[in-house]
């Protein structure tokens, strides 16, 4: 009898440990693959610039089970829209959640318009099992170039918005550890750009496909105007990525 006690105690141990170190989130490590590859195509229409089509690529490198650092690129070939960015991040584990702290420097190069944007970025991602949310701060600075020379007595080459809030709340239908999820996210920015007040709204998901590799998607709606879900659409777009480690 007691070695049955012994044994059924033993169990209850593992298991509390094993549930204890349940992988919880998309970007935590896993103790075991250091490197990350993320890799996404999108397709979408703007009222401004019309139908465009993006890939980007990012790297990643865990260099403690705390302290990671990230680099990307983004090709937007009909909006001419190119972008590259570098990242550092902190996180610090909270029970089977997360918090992520992240300081973020992105460039944008919009062709169309010969403007170049310098974005520092702040901030905090908390992410337990069935949702999360974010926020921080940017300094964006907007340089411009061959402007025409009716309007350069009314404008200047260069443009800054100091405190530019980050904002956003996803919720999942199942638990962050599951092989597959479907949830609903809003916020205002998105992968390569950061607003004040023009909110994004969507579905994401994604699905465990192995081990190493998982297919993750995103449709966004964007409307128009100032925090106004009933105005005319502004951009909707279908994302549809791959991440992969090793």
């Amino acid at each position: 009898m007691k070695h049955t006690i012994l044994v059924l105690t033993s169990l209850l141990l593992l298991a509390g440990s094993a549930a204890a170190q349940t992988y919880c989130g998309p970007r935590q490590y896993d103790g075991v693959h250091k490197d990350e590859i993320h890799g996404f195509l999108a397709y979408g229409n703007n009222v401004v610039s019309g139908r465009f089509f993006t890939e980007s690529a990012r790297y990643t490198r865990h260099l403690t089970d705390r302290w990671s650092v990230s680099g990307s690129q983004q090709i937007q070939f009909l909006k001419q829209q190119y972008s590259v960015d570098v990242m550092g991040t902190f996180r610090i584990p909270i029970r089977r959640s997360n918090l992520y702290l992240d300081a973020r420097f992105l460039f944008n190069r919009w062709n169309q318009w010969n403007t170049n944007e310098f974005n520092f970025n702040l901030s905090a991602s908390f992410e337990w099992r069935y949702a999360d949310i974010r926020w921080g701060w940017s300094l964006i600075q907007y340089h411009y170039h061959g402007m025409k020379q009716e309007y350069s007595s009314f404008s200047t080459n260069l443009y800054m918005e100091p405190l530019v809030m980050t904002l956003g709340i996803g919720v999942n239908i199942r638990p962050r550890e599951n092989w597959w999820n479907v949830g609903f996210f809003i916020r205002n920015y998105d992968a390569y750009y950061y607003e004040n007040w023009n909110i994004n709204w969507g579905l994401r998901g994604y699905a465990r496909l192995t081990d190493a590799m998982r297919l993750y998607g995103e449709f966004n709606v964007r409307p128009a105007g100032s925090l106004s879900q009933l105005a005319t659409k502004y951009e909707t777009s279908l994302k549809v990525g791959l991440k992969y480690v090793w």
